[in-house]
């Protein structure tokens, strides 16, 4: 039984891959290209409920409006093996500013053993506080892909997207409200290059927009018993999706589960461990293909 689920995921993944050739090759409308799979290992580990809690280098995945707070410099890596065949690597920089304002700047990529799909993202956020409680954030995103089927290049796609982020914070900051538009703004335009003669080499088109409202909650806001967790609760998409963390100390404990459409629907759970100035953190994510996928973190604060 496990060989056969082996078999159907593979092909099921490797089947995504090849849609996403196929959306190069033809002037097709599919939400395979610069899709959000859902990077670094905090957010997973909570399920993905992370409009409202983020404040780090995360945030620019999630919701840019919180590098408003970050409180000292970061840079961070993140990794992620997709079920083994595709591989995405992220790595941002973030940094405080006066007047409870932040800049970032991220590098997104991916690919897979067989080369036939590559992405490149290039991220330019920047967060400030517009009143007291609420802040806003921005990211400008450069977007390049290529596939190619063997040494073949099948074609390659150029464009650019905007996000836009609000975080709201209450002043005992036991409540945070959190709302990311993703893809606001978007154009990427695919040439395809075994059509170099044809009359129509190329054709654009517009990122899937996507929404993210999320609450989270200071548990000792109930009672001082609850003190050191975190409830977050988000409808992604119209999806719900729930998180908890528990910290004690340095150490962090997650646990998530997520209603949403597509390979991650499930449980996820996660560990933290604060060591100094280095910050290490893994997530883990159930799938529908019965198989599952670890992410892995490093923040470095300086």
């Amino acid at each position: 039984m496990k060989i056969v689920n082996s078999i159907r995921l593979r092909w099921a993944i490797r089947s995504n891959i090849i849609l996403v050739c196929v959306a190069i090759l033809f002037p097709l409308c599919v939400d395979a290209a610069f899709e959000n799979i859902g990077l670094a290992a905090r957010p997973m580990g909570m399920g993905g409920a992370y409009a409202a809690l983020a404040s780090d280098t995360n945030a620019m995945i999630w919701n840019p409006a919180g590098l408003a707070k970050l409180r000292e410099p970061e840079i961070g890596l993140n990794y992620l093996e997709l079920y083994g065949l595709v591989n995405y690597g992220l790595l941002a920089w973030a940094h405080p500013l006066q007047n409870s304002r932040a800049i970032g700047a991220s590098l997104l990529s991916s690919s897979d053993p067989d080369g036939l799909y590559q992405e490149l993202v290039i991220d330019l956020s920047a967060a400030l506080t517009i009143l007291e409680n609420l802040s806003a954030g921005l990211n400008l995103k450069y977007l390049s892909s290529s596939a190619s089927m063997g040494e073949i290049s099948v074609g390659s796609g150029s464009g650019g997207a905007v996000d836009l982020g609000i975080r709201y914070i209450s002043t005992d900051q036991r409540i945070t409200l959190g709302l990311a538009l993703p893809n606001l703004l978007s154009h990427v335009l695919y040439s395809r290059e075994e059509l170099k003669n044809a009359d129509a080499t190329s054709y654009s088109e517009r990122l899937v927009r996507a929404s993210r409202l999320g609450i989270a909650l200071r548990l000792d806001l109930i009672s001082p018993r609850f003190s050191g967790f975190i409830f977050a609760a988000e409808f992604a998409n119209g999806h719900p999706i729930f998180g908890v963390e528990y910290t004690v100390y340095n150490a962090s404990l997650r646990f998530g589960w997520r209603l949403t459409e597509g390979v991650s629907r499930g449980l996820t759970a996660g560990l933290g461990y604060r060591l100094g100035d280095l910050q290490f953190d893994y997530g883990f994510v159930g799938g529908r293909y019965h198989a599952q996928t670890s992410l892995f973190s490093v923040t470095l604060y300086y």
